[in-house]
């Protein structure tokens, strides 16, 4: 596997630096780029550092932070000096520079010169990078959650380094972690996190040659992941907070190749991977907890075998390798949106179509016969629309295992199959330029699952009157609206403020899930502050409280802080909870920055 891994990164270096001398070798009909000039903004641009009244804030706040490289903006480009000029990879790499956290504004150009090349011009607006976080919950009584302490701009070369405890009911996980855009000064990124967890250690490493933009042709990724944790039931159907937290250990391993064939706005992906993963029980018995109403997970006692008995179909070992063909065909083009998730920042909007295929073989089983006879399928489609004011997108991915025949199943057929499927609604009215509408409905199920899995209703992205442990099922859809106000004030030119009305309604069905229910249709109202920094940074901190309209039991006022809009574009496109059953795929859409 170290042989291996250095090979891919070989690869993934060469590919990178063979880029630009490509461009080079071209014929240039719109001629080349002869400068490239960066003015890479601190925090506060040097006219509001000027300012009579705050100057001196603004010069502190710049002085302790130290700015993004030149070199390593560069770097990120698509194009270099002695380049044929490409207009589309200069709008690509403004969205590259845009994607990193730590850059609040970026904005690149071209200016023809009088002897017939270009300018390509850069300028950039930092994040504050350094983050000391301390986060807690009042779902009930005030909790402390985390404490980190974290670097993501280490010497403004786009690395980031941090170090925490994360503390979330049974998670317990205490460890460091290490990221940079560029290994070896390559266009290769490069992740590792290391610690402990409340029942044993983790460790995961990626390394990702990623698709450069819309314009790159080659994809690598390698990753390795080693767990040993609890997995966490909740025990229905009171509202008593009670758990079953069920020991596991798991580790995965992947390789995967994919080439792009085409041109920006109609691509077609075709790719290989190589996995191997494999999930234990062996402490389920001896290890397992069981946590009553007013316990901390601390004070676990041995689980009865009755939830043993419940949860125990849910337990099998399965180890294997799998062999997966990977297709895509991405037809997307790119817009502007403010205010969508920011609340004055710009966000780039993929609009079009994007439908990845992925088809694997296992092979493999080991002498405990963890591996049945299977064909793996997941499908993602992706779909976007944006007719002034309104903005429209469709996310859904299905996957499944078709089973012929294999030791240890009840029967042949469809087994661990998963369903995710998000609509998001905008609408911008230009009469009331400071509001956002935002609607969602979104579905999240899974049937005849032999692995960990369990949904609830409530929680951070679920319906926000209520606990993320309310409430357990199989299946559940939720509804939500939302309008998010810009105010302007109090001081614009520091910070972002606004506010924010919601609703949420919901249900979870049972389904066959160890200690499911069936909730019915249940709703809160809710409202909270919105805040970003510095201003127009598509960062967001969120304040909110949410009531449950019929609580039957169950909810009562809650109050979170959140550090993005997790129930929109930037909240990610998988549910959580779907993927701590399933926390790693494999596919043609995977060939993403880590960033």
């Amino acid at each position: 596997m170290p042989h291996l891994r250095t090979a891919l990164l070989g690869v993934a270096i060469l590919l990178s630096a063979a880029l630009p001398r490509s461009l080079h070798a071209q014929k240039c009909d719109q001629g080349r780029v002869s400068r490239v000039v960066v003015d890479n903004q601190s925090i506060f641009p040097d006219d509001q550092a000027d300012d009579e009244n705050l100057g001196w804030a603004f010069r502190l706040a710049n002085k302790l932070h130290l700015r993004t490289r030149p070199q390593f903006i560069r770097r990120e480009l698509l194009l270099s000096v002695g380049d044929c000029y490409d207009a589309f990879r200069v709008a690509d790499s403004e969205r590259i520079l845009r994607a990193y956290d730590f850059i609040a504004q970026a904005e690149v150009f071209g200016l023809r010169l009088p002897d017939g090349s270009w300018e390509v011009r850069v300028r950039t607006q930092d994040e504050w990078s350094t983050r000391i976080e301390v986060a807690g919950e009042l779902d009930e009584g005030l909790e402390l959650r985390s404490v980190s302490i974290g670097e993501e701009n280490l010497l403004g070369r786009g690395m980031r380094v941090g170090a925490g405890l994360s503390q979330r009911d049974a998670q317990r996980d205490m460890g460091v972690s290490f990221f940079t855009p560029r290994l070896l000064n390559s266009r290769t990124d490069f992740r590792v996190e290391l610690g402990t967890t409340r029942a044993g250690r983790f460790i995961e490493q990626e390394l990702v040659h990623p698709f450069l933009g819309e314009v790159g042709r080659f994809g690598l990724r390698q990753r390795f992941s080693r767990n040993e944790d609890f997995f966490q039931y909740s025990v229905g159907p009171d509202d008593q907070s009670r758990f079953l937290l069920a020991p596991f250990s798991s580790e995965f391993i992947e390789t995967a190749i994919a080439y792009r064939w085409g041109e920006p706005g109609d691509l077609l992906v075709g790719g290989l991977a190589v996995s191997r993963e494999s999930l234990d029980f062996a402490d389920f018995d001896t290890g397992s907890e069981f946590i009553d109403d007013g316990r901390s997970f601390d004070e676990g006692v041995p689980a009865p075998d009755s939830l043993l008995d419940i949860v125990r179909p849910q337990t099998r070992f399965q180890s294997g390798t799998r062999v997966s063909l990977l297709f895509a065909h991405r037809q997307i083009r790119f817009t502007q949106r403010i205010g969508l998730d920011a609340l004055r920042g710009i966000e780039d909007l993929q609009l079009g179509t994007d439908i990845s295929l992925t088809l694997g073989r296992t092979f493999g089983a080991d002498a405990r016969g963890g591996v049945p006879d299977d064909v793996y399928t997941r499908v993602r489609l992706y779909a976007a629309s944006a007719p002034d004011p309104f903005t429209l997108v469709f996310d859904a991915a299905f996957e499944g295992r078709q089973i012929f025949a294999g030791p240890g199943i009840d029967n042949d057929g469809w087994r661990d199959t998963f369903a995710e499927v998000d609509l998001l609604a905008y609408w911008q009215p230009i009469r009331f330029d400071r509001h956002t509408l935002m609607a969602r409905a979104s579905a999240a199920g899974a049937w005849a699952v032999d692995l960990p899995y369990q949904l609830t209703l409530g929680g951070a992205t679920g319906v926000r009157g209520y606990n993320r442990q309310d409430l357990p099922g199989a299946r559940r859809v939720k509804l939500t609206v939302e309008d998010r106000i810009y105010l302007g004030w109090p001081s614009p030119q520091v910070f972002d403020f606004g506010l924010t009305v919601f609703g949420d309604v919901g249900r979870i069905w049972a389904g066959d899930v160890p200690f499911g229910v069936d909730s019915g249709w249940l709703g809160t109202v809710g409202g909270g502050l919105r805040i970003g920094f510095p201003t127009e940074s598509r960062g967001v901190v969120r304040l909110d409280v949410a009531f449950p309209v019929t609580s039957d039991g169950f909810g009562g006022p809650i109050f979170r802080v959140s550090a993005a809009d997790l129930l929109g574009l930037r909240g990610g496109d998988r549910d959580p909870q779907i993927a701590r059953s399933r926390p790693l795929l494999v596919g043609p859409d995977r060939f993403n920055p880590l960033r």
